[in-house]
């Protein structure tokens, strides 16, 4: 199907995933869709967390922030409210046409009452009952095409399945400011590690995470940890196994500093996680740990990048609950250490 952009003044995308990772694969997409519609009322939902991943590709007018956190945490009551003055600023949008991107649990309430005539997701989606235009989707590609091929199926000619994103330059001198205060200069180059994440099957050991960023600060590169609040103990677990200097930023910067530190990167180190997308997106090279994921659906989407895993399998590893996941825990530190020197030989002749 492809939409009469003409008889088109009023557009809603919808995109208010909670996972980082899934918002920035899907940025091509959004990035195609406001081309498409320029010149019309286009507005963008996304998670309020987010706001500084899209800073740099849409004004904010053109932007409502899902308040995932307040909706959360409020009581009952302050929660109904503010999802009523949430849903009456959609409808105050008067879309023609709403195009979910996620077609989760929130975005299909969303789309459903948003007083849009057209409204479209794909076709396995958790109300298909609130939209008329299903897409079909491609089996077998990266998650990035499930994204496109919605947006081309409104007729957006995506030109780029991969969106090259940029940090501010308010974020970069905010982030300049941070690393002078716990003594990190421009002199040697940056390696960033992010040892965690959400399960313990996407979680290569602590005692891997140490040997490499022992190994990578006595070849005098500045090793930084990031990662969320969550992430602290088991970073500073890790930080106790090594006899070389680290630094630690986990839990202090702001998404906008954490692009900014990954444009300043020579290598990104870490598990299959939203900060790995998220780098990847900078541009920087990437080195990711997988586990159970299927990478060909959810790699690192940039040039210079590999994915690793264990020798050994589960039999079936697919299973979300395994306690043992060799498919991660059997990655060895040589291979890792290979596979950092091969992305560093490339970036230093590139």
């Amino acid at each position: 199907m492809s939409i009469t952009v003409g008889k088109v003044n009023t557009v809603l995308t919808l995109m208010p995933d909670k996972h980082i990772g899934n918002l920035v694969v899907s940025l091509p997409a959004i990035h195609a869709l406001i081309k498409h519609f320029q010149g019309k009322k286009f507005y963008l939902i996304i998670d309020k967390a987010y706001r500084e991943i899209i800073e740099s590709i849409i004004s904010e007018e053109h932007i409502t922030f899902y308040p995932r956190k307040q909706f959360n945490t409020a009581s009952y009551l302050r929660r109904a409210l503010s999802y009523i003055d949430f849903m009456h600023t959609i409808r105050k949008m008067q879309p023609d046409i709403a195009i979910d991107l996620q077609g989760g649990h929130a975005s299909s309430l969303i789309t459903l009452f948003s007083g849009a005539s057209t409204r479209v997701a794909r076709s396995l989606t958790h109300r298909p009952y609130a939209y008329n235009v299903k897409v079909n989707l491609s089996e077998g590609k990266h998650k990035a095409y499930s994204y496109i091929e919605i947006a081309a199926a409104v007729g957006a000619p995506v030109s780029e399945n991969v969106y090259r994103l940029q940090s501010t330059r308010a974020r970069r001198v905010s982030l300049e400011n941070k690393l002078r205060n716990i003594g990190l200069g421009p002199e040697r180059p940056l390696i960033t590690v992010h040892p965690g994440v959400g399960r313990l099957q996407k979680l290569w050991p602590v005692s891997g995470f140490a040997t490499i960023a022992d190994w990578l600060a006595a070849r005098e590169y500045q090793v930084v940890f990031i990662g969320g609040p969550g992430e602290l103990e088991r970073t500073s677990e890790i930080i106790s196994l090594l006899s070389h200097q680290t630094y630690n930023l986990v839990g202090i910067l702001s998404l906008g500093e954490l692009m900014a530190l990954f444009e300043s990167s020579s290598l990104f180190l870490g598990n299959d996680s939203g900060p790995m997308h998220l780098a990847a997106a900078m541009g920087t090279p990437v080195v990711a740990m997988f586990g159970y994921a299927d990478e060909t659906r959810w790699g690192p989407r940039c040039e210079k990048s590999i994915v690793l895993r264990g020798q050994e399998r589960c039999q079936d590893c697919s299973r979300k609950e395994c306690q043992d996941p060799k498919c991660i825990n059997t990655l060895s530190p040589d291979a890792v250490k290979s596979a950092i020197e091969t992305l560093l030989e490339k970036e230093s002749t590139s």
